[in-house]
């Protein structure tokens, strides 16, 4: 595995790579492989078992932050910490417009930048989704995220990333994202792929909600007690106060150190 110690720089689209390959660089380094596994296949196992259990963490402990650009990339950096050394930072390439599967992204530099911390400043002015009944979040979030997903801020894992990121903004919100339905194999997989692209080359988000309205629902409310408890009287032999809360995780680097 690498270490910070042998982080490589990344300038242009090119050092993305190991040389002589169209295999990007990762962090499972050994004997024989000092740019990382050398096999797609390998790696797209790897990187699949790494970054699950990172999302994981994600959903059980989320990262506090402001559902900014920051916030966005400290989720990647979260998440991808284990596979690559550029994890949460934005992509430095291509120079000219992203191109995949016949859909065009923004290109790396300044304007990409310039374009993803507008829309979270449209998030800001918006309140970020709160105080909105669920067809109008599913409207703002549709919105939100056909934009940030043409603007395409990392080099890989935006689509993992954006995942973790709109789950956590619709429960501030007071709405659920089933994420699971969105899974590979998932029913509404192929629709969201779809719909995104077709957000892209339309400049519409409209598709996009429509699918995304399939899996968000109002958050549960806890249920109130059936016999509340008279808080004069004492605690009974067995009472116990509540546990102190959890200090929230900063929108910063990573904690936890490479194995």
């Amino acid at each position: 595995m690498a270490t910070d110690s042998t982080r490589h720089a990344f300038r242009t689209w090119d050092d993305y790579y190991i040389p002589g390959t169209t295999v990007l660089r990762n962090r499972f380094t050994g004997p024989g492989t000092p740019y990382g596994e050398p096999d797609p296949g390998r790696l797209k196992q790897l990187e699949e078992v790494a970054t699950a259990v990172r999302l994981q963490e994600l959903f059980d402990d989320p990262i506090q932050g402001r559902f900014d650009y920051d916030h966005m990339k400290a989720i990647h950096r979260h998440v991808f910490q284990d596979v690559y050394d550029w994890a949460g930072e934005e992509r430095v390439g291509p120079a000219g417009f992203m191109s995949k599967e016949g859909h065009s992204y923004y290109p790396a530099g300044p304007a990409l930048t310039e374009a993803a911390e507008a829309e979270f400043r449209k998030l800001v002015a918006k309140d970020h989704l709160r105080g909105l009944d669920q067809k109008g979040f599913v409207r703002g979030l549709a919105e939100s995220w056909g934009e940030l997903n043409v603007i395409h801020s990392f080099r890989e894992g935006n689509t993992r990333t954006q995942f973790a990121f709109f789950h956590q903004l619709a429960e501030q919100a007071g709405f659920t994202i089933d994420t699971s339905k969105f899974a590979p194999g998932a029913p509404l997989r192929d629709d969201f792929v779809a719909a995104r692209f077709h957000s892209q080359d339309s400049g519409s988000n409209e598709r996009l909600a429509a699918v995304l309205e399939q899996a968000i629902t109002p958050a549960r409310q806890p249920e109130p007690d059936l016999e509340p408890v008279d808080k004069a009287q004492p605690q009974t032999i067995g009472d116990r106060p509540p546990p102190p809360a959890r200090a929230p995780r900063p929108a910063g680097p990573a904690r936890r150190p490479h194995p």
